[in-house]
């Protein structure tokens, strides 16, 4: 279960936050021994997945540990065809999913890949809930010239007729090649197949897979913490002198996959990849270390024994600094606007940006050292004498809107408070800002700061009142249907979804921030009659919206759900499905949806 690392509520202009800022694995014990006089050192690779990373977005922390590809060009096993929209987050875990790819034999999936390279000794440490599809998941290790691996674990799960052996049995092992001609040796043993000691199946429950890469001719694999295999000497690591005497010695990259192995005569059925109880691969938390003498202080790989937070900004004693040009995502709310050539903010140079018009926003992180009261103050630039403003939003909750005045100039900067007195957790937080007002053209932006002004305790966390979400159309996690799913372009200065026929489908994975009855916003456009849409909730439909005729594809409206649907905190998977009876197979193009409490 995920431990809260930073709780945000606002109440008009206040907010009470959770305390604490924990490793997700905290209190899961390292079950390898570091060695005589040795304690293990938390690696900066170990990440909690606790942030917001989409199919078509990843964040920082994401971005300096992982790409979401293999290492190299290569796309993938069998049938697989690695996919960067098919990794994500979703509740606090790393989400990679598998759907069909249309009009092919092939199978989109998941997969992330570490940038650095690890060698022994270490520990390597994660906790996985495999598909249930019959794909193979896998935490492994792999060298970059493709000739030594190490598998932490590797998974077969289905609860298909026939599969039972392999979704009983978990496969901890490892590989050494010679890649021309090509020879590949793993062990054969049934030592490699670990069948749950609670009988049954390892799918549909999260569990814990370690490998201890003690050095070149000996691995230990644990699951749960207990020791369940371990593997010794050439004659198992390298009977055929494959490396030439030298044992796993190279550098490997770590891997987190899900694929279609062609070595399987069994491939998952096109109901199971779109069940995304069966299609996705989560893994809640992975965790490197590596031995140090017990009086060694951290190096500049690693990190302290709880978590590591990534953040683009500096600070000081008091107040953190943020330049407007380092962020991690920018966009555009509105219409675009007559000669700004830039979605959302532009670097002009120094950590400034400009080309600001109304609408235009980015996202920032900022980590704070501690709980306590905070400012939040902007420092801008504009000519424009009245229409100017800016939006504040902190973990994606409204916190304020500020006009901010004219300073008679775009480089004649001067310095506005957007918030007096939050109370905010320690810990990473996602900082927006958005330009808004009446006038076009907005503002020039230098800094953020965000300045501790006292230490008062936070009090214990409130009930988080339910927030609305954007869903935009385009963003999918999965999509298909009858005529392939969805497709996307852009019209008007927005990305949006085309090309969709009756019957097709895309999936959207959200965050629901608390317990709410949220009205279905769809904002669509169609020439046809008789169009209209499907809302499914983890699986279970909850409402069918007529979309109207408006005599056009591309001038969205707002069209909303005559009944609410409920929804409970946390990670869900929302399905829009058309599913109209229009004359011909053709039904509506979609902007965004909302979920409005």
């Amino acid at each position: 279960m995920k431990k809260a690392i930073g709780y945000f509520s606002v109440f008009i202009l206040s907010s009470v936050a959770a305390t604490g800022f924990a490793a997700d694995w905290d209190g899961v014990p390292i079950p390898a021994p570091a060695g005589a006089g040795k304690t293990w050192q938390l690696q900066s690779i170990s990440d909690e997945f606790n942030y917001a990373a989409s199919p078509t977005f990843k964040p920082t922390e994401f971005n300096s540990r992982w790409v979401p590809s293999f290492i190299n060009s290569w796309t993938g096993p069998g049938d697989s065809e690695f996919n960067a929209g098919h990794s994500y987050t979703s509740g606090g875990s790393l989400a990679l999913q598998s759907s069909a790819k249309a009009g092919t034999n092939k199978i989109y999936t998941g997969i992330i890949s570490s940038k650095e390279t690890f060698t022994y000794p270490l520990y390597l440490e994660a906790r996985v809930k495999h598909t249930g599809n019959t794909l193979a998941n896998a935490v492994w290790m792999l060298s970059a010239d493709s000739t030594q691996e190490i598998d932490a674990m590797e998974s077969y799960g289905s609860d298909r007729a026939g599969q039972e052996w392999f979704d009983q049995r978990m496969h901890v092992s490892h590989h050494v090649f010679i890649r021309s001609p090509f020879q590949d040796y793993q062990p054969k043993d049934e030592g490699s197949w670990v069948v749950n000691p609670a009988g049954g199946t390892w799918r549909g429950a999260m569990h814990v897979y370690g490998v201890h890469w003690k050095d070149p001719w000996n691995l230990d694999y644990y699951i749960d913490g207990v020791k369940v295999r371990t593997v010794s000497g050439p004659a198992m690591i390298d009977p055929y002198n494959f490396t030439n005497g030298t044992g796993i010695n190279k550098p490997l990259h770590i891997i987190i996959d899900v694929e279609h192995q062609d070595w399987r005569d069994v491939r998952p059925t096109a109901a199971e990849l779109a069940d995304t109880s069966k299609s996705i691969m989560f893994v809640d938390w992975i965790r490197v270390y590596k031995p140090v003498t017990s009086s060694a202080t951290s190096s500049s790989n690693s990190v302290s024994s709880s978590s590591s937070s990534l953040s683009n900004s500096s600070s000081s004693s008091a107040t953190t600094v943020i330049d407007f040009a380092n962020y991690f995502d920018t966009g555009k709310s509105t219409a675009s606007v007559a000669g700004d050539t830039y979605v959302g903010f532009n670097k002009s140079g120094s950590g400034n940006i400009n080309y600001n018009t109304a609408g235009d926003w980015a996202d920032y992180l900022v980590t704070l050292p501690s709980d306590g009261q905070y400012n939040i103050e902007v420092t801008t630039a504009s000519p424009m004498t009245s229409g100017i403003g800016a939006k504040l939003s902190i973990d994606g909750i409204y916190v304020s809107t500020t006009s901010l005045a004219a300073t008679g100039g775009w480089e004649l900067y001067s310095a506005s408070t957007l918030a007096n007195n939050l109370s905010i957790g320690a810990g990473t937080h996602t900082v927006r800002i958005e330009s808004t007002g009446t006038s076009a053209w907005q503002w020039n932006g230098d800094e953020i700061r965000v300045t501790k002004v006292g230490s008062a305790a936070v009090g214990s966390p409130t009930t988080p009142a339910p927030v609305a979400m954007i869903i935009q159309a385009e963003s999918f996690s999965a999509t298909g249907g009858v005529y392939d799913g969805f497709k996307t372009y852009s019209v008007n200065g927005v990305s949006a979804i085309n090309y969709n026929q009756r019957g097709d489908w895309a999936d959207y994975a959200i965050n629901v921030a608390a317990d709410g009855s949220y009205t279905f916003n769809a904002y669509v456009s169609s020439p046809m009659s008789g169009a209209a849409l499907e809302v499914s909730v983890d699986g279970v439909k909850v409402l069918t919206q007529a979309v109207p005729n408006n005599g056009s594809w591309d001038s969205f409206q707002k069209v909303s759900s005559v009944s609410k649907i409920a929804l409970t905190k946390g990670a869900h998977t929302i399905r829009v499905t058309s599913a109209g009876a229009t004359s011909s197979t053709w039904e509506w193009n979609a902007d965004k949806f909302e979920l409005v409490p």
